[in-house]
């Protein structure tokens, strides 16, 4: 937390070549993943990227790979380096071999956690997101119909297996569906992003209700994210690192120009207030430290 300088942690600004109207670049912008210096992935002897686990064991992540994908992706774009899109297109095309019958990635068993539902609304919505960009890019529909398939179990309702929590027209993406209710804030958005691929790609309007409601939502709730003078990172009072903070900044802002919803933009520039108070960022930033050594919760990737 104090230097930042894991390839988890590179800094996660606005996207630099996505367009509101059309699958273009990705929404946040990855491209240190790819081409950041201080940083370092892992890969396997193919390429895809790996990560190593608390124990020293090496697995496949896929919400890692799926991010790494999306970073070459942008790299591609921006420089038309051939790497890039080789790196891109090796992440997809994992993604599109490791997604299971219902069109999920089960991230929670890959952790070795012993967990009831094995998916993520973050991944799902990121899986989504890479795949259809590279269905289009190709002109391949399988790849398409694989991303609707990880957005369709992404909006399944949890008791159903899915990482959906609906009622009356509520609709919250849980990145832990397991704990329902924790509401991370960051994987809720990321989800939301793969969400405004799909009704951008298929059209379909049961998606585009279900987008609305999600973002009503959070509209709503966005205010119970905020302690007064830095922003949580989840609902269970969990206060977020300085570079989750910056991350929340970065998001609602993507958001708000997406949606035209002012109220995102409103509640981003406060927490970038926040940001800037030296105060409120020494208590924030030692709050947050208190927080891990008295609750560290599962520590699973290292690497």
């Amino acid at each position: 937390m104090l230097t930042g300088r894991s390839i988890q942690h590179v800094k996660q600004g606005m996207g630099k070549v996505y367009s509101k109207e059309a699958l273009r670049g990705y929404y946040i912008d990855y491209t240190g993943k790819f081409i950041g210096k201080g940083q370092s992935h892992i890969f396997d002897d193919k390429g895809v990227p790996v990560n190593q686990l608390a124990d020293g064991s090496i697995i496949y992540f896929p919400t890692t790979i799926a991010q790494y994908g999306l970073a070459a992706y942008d790299v591609w774009l921006i420089t038309g380096r051939e790497d890039a899109y080789n790196a891109f297109t090796r992440c997809a095309q994992w993604l599109f071999a490791d997604q299971d019958e219902l069109g999920g990635w089960q991230l929670f068993r890959k952790l070795k956690l012993n967990v009831g539902c094995p998916y993520s609304a973050m991944t799902q919505g990121q899986g989504a997101s890479l795949l259809y960009r590279f269905g289009v890019a190709l002109g391949e529909d399988k790849y398409v119909q694989a991303a609707e398939s990880a957005i369709t179990l992404m909006l399944s309702p949890v008791e159903n297996g899915g990482t959906a929590v609906a009622c009356g027209g509520r609709l919250v993406l849980e990145e832990v569906p397991t704990k329902i209710g924790s509401q991370v804030l960051n994987g809720w958005i990321f989800a939301i992003f793969g969400l405004y691929d799909a009704v951008i790609v298929s059209r379909r309007q049961e998606w585009y209700v279900r987008l609305n409601e999600t973002l009503n939502t959070l509209e709503d709730e966005l205010v119970l994210y905020d302690s007064g003078y830095w922003s949580f990172y989840d609902r269970n009072g969990h206060l977020a690192s300085p570079m989750y903070h910056d991350l929340h900044v970065s998001l609602l802002k993507v958001l708000s120009e997406l949606s035209g919803r002012e109220s995102f933009l409103e509640v981003s520039e406060r927490w970038e207030e926040y940001r800037r108070n030296k105060f409120f960022y020494t208590r924030a930033f030692l709050t947050k430290a208190l927080q891990k050594l008295r609750d560290p919760g599962d520590v699973v990737i290292v690497r």
